[in-house]
């Protein structure tokens, strides 16, 4: 009974943030005379990856590397195989902000993550070090690129919103804040309803854990295609998956080493480059994508999903 309390109002308050955050946003980058896709990139991006932070940092201290680990795979994985096809059913955008470049960045990244985990190489303070200004380096160019009228951003979707600067700061930090809090409510609930039905503790946090840390970013997607914010959707799966490889692996390793666990199977390998490579279809072939290969997106994300409840 408590749980399902728990799961309503942590969807009641998901869906609130996320209205604050979308629209905070919007204003927030009319008033720094920026493109929204540049607030997605980075506020929303990073704003939404909060619980991924939290949860990778405070396991790498205490030497949880599995969960570590896991979660940044598995948070990656959920963001384009269950977010994007989720907010794309609601509205299916054929243009994006995200440039062809920008998915083969994600890609190579995504490329050297995974094989460092297969070769059983440990991430540590170089590592760190080098992710972080990697990061930081891409988003200056971005920025740059965007402001010198090198990149070309559409803005024939975007609405008005009308809200003054701190009004629009406000909506944002709340909304992020909101997010955060709504998804540990929900969290805490699929848990105590998964217990109460008897699903095992192991299955609870390989599954709802995972998925769990990337509600902030599935709700601010499908708020954002409700509210016709179409660049916000990639742009903002775009940061938050270049953060949690690069800034929360990156920060996570600065402070404790990260030796690679056995809990990554070679599954959790191939459906993260998988979903990588759907990221490249989203920017660079966005013409073939329907509702029919949304659908089979969010299937075989269901398939894996199924897979680490049989496999353990």
């Amino acid at each position: 009974m408590i749980g399902s309390i728990y799961l309503l109002l942590g969807i009641l308050i998901l869906y609130f943030s996320g209205e604050y955050l979308v629209t905070g946003s919007v204003a927030l980058a009319k008033h720094l005379k920026v493109q929204p896709f540049i607030i997605a990139l980075t506020l929303v991006a990073f704003g939404t990856s909060a619980p991924e932070l939290a949860i990778s940092v405070n396991s790498a201290l205490k030497g949880l590397q599995g969960i570590t680990l896991g979660n940044i795979v598995g948070s990656n994985i959920a963001n384009i195989l269950f977010a994007i096809p989720l907010a794309f059913l609601i509205k299916i955008s054929k243009k994006s902000d995200v440039k062809k470049k920008d998915s083969l960045f994600l890609f190579a990244i995504t490329v050297v993550f995974s094989t460092m985990v297969i070769l059983g190489k440990n991430f540590e303070l170089i590592y760190g070090v080098l992710s972080l200004i990697i990061l930081i380096s891409y988003i200056l160019i971005i920025i740059y690129e965007v402001k010198s009228d090198k990149r070309k951003v559409d803005l024939s979707n975007e609405e008005e919103v009308n809200l003054s600067a701190f009004k629009a700061a406000s909506f944002s930090i709340a909304g992020i804040f909101g997010i955060v809090i709504g998804a540990e409510i929900l969290i805490r609930g699929a848990v105590s309803t998964a217990q109460f039905l008897g699903i095992s503790q192991t299955v609870i946090g390989l599954t709802l854990v995972a998925v769990g840390t990337s509600i902030p970013e599935v709700a601010t997607s499908m708020i954002a295609a409700y509210r016709g914010q179409v660049n916000f959707i990639l742009g903002a799966i775009l940061g938050s998956n270049l953060f949690n490889i690069l800034g929360i692996t990156g920060v996570a390793s600065i402070l404790a080493t990260i030796e690679i666990a056995d809990t990554l199977s070679y599954v959790d390998i191939f459906f993260l480059i998988l979903s990588s490579i759907i990221f490249l279809i989203f920017t660079i072939f966005s013409k073939i994508i329907n509702r029919p290969f949304l659908v089979v997106l969010l299937i075989s994300y269901l398939i894996y999903v199924l897979f680490l409840f049989l496999d353990f």
